[in-house]
């Protein structure tokens, strides 16, 4: 079984860090749940997080950055709806289609074929702190590919503690609505999903979004 640490411990930010650094998966909480984490450069990091949720070949993991202020580096083209809709719900349950700067280096799991990539920054205070420290990671919810996030540590390390080293307990997290998902790669922007934010608040914060849900 994995070792379970608590966010609020002194070294815990300092612990996470080694384990990211190392290309190792962790779990962690966000305001959603519980989510897999690793470096988004290593791919083999990335390839461990998908194996451990069992994804679908070509599948590939989401971003989470610090503070939207560090978009610029992951993104090209960035829209001015997509600004309207960070300055409006980041930190928080939005999760934005963007399109990659050409930079980069990385594979999600895709093997660089999509032209885009889901980013969000998280409403969580642990996990921000973290991610300011490693820059971006890929991230996937903590349970079987298709399911919902699960909800606390014990569960997480019951169900994946024989393949993680680490598991950063946050305490039991209320399951929410999944974030929202506005695919902001096309003009005009697109509702792919709504969860945590309906599309009545989405079109409020960016009135260009198309008033279909695709």
């Amino acid at each position: 079984m994995a070792e379970i640490v608590d966010i609020t411990h002194p070294a815990a930010i300092d612990r996470a860090l080694r384990e990211i650094r190392s290309g190792n998966v962790i779990a962690l909480p966000v305001e959603s749940g519980y989510i897999f984490a690793v470096d988004a450069f290593n791919r083999m990091a990335v390839s461990a997080l998908h194996l451990l949720r069992n994804d679908p070949p070509g599948q590939a993991a989401s971003v989470m950055i610090g503070d939207k202020a560090r978009i610029v580096g992951i993104t090209r083209e960035i829209s001015a709806a997509a600004e309207l809709l960070m300055a409006r719900f980041w930190p928080g349950a939005l999760t934005l289609y963007l399109k990659p700067h050409p930079a980069l280096t990385w594979d999600l799991g895709d093997e660089q074929l999509l032209d885009q990539i889901a980013v969000r920054v998280p409403d969580h205070e642990f996990a921000i702190k973290l991610l300011n420290e490693t820059g971006p990671l890929a991230v996937a919810s903590a349970s079987l590919s298709g399911r919902k996030p699960f909800s606390d540590a014990p569960l997480v390390n019951e169900v994946f503690g024989s393949n993680l080293e680490l598991i950063f307990d946050g305490g039991a997290v209320e399951a929410g609505s999944v974030s929202a998902v506005v695919d902001c790669t096309s003009e005009p922007p697109r509702v792919m999903r709504v969860g945590a934010i309906d599309s009545a608040s989405l079109r409020e914060a960016c009135p260009s979004i198309s008033p279909e849900l695709s």
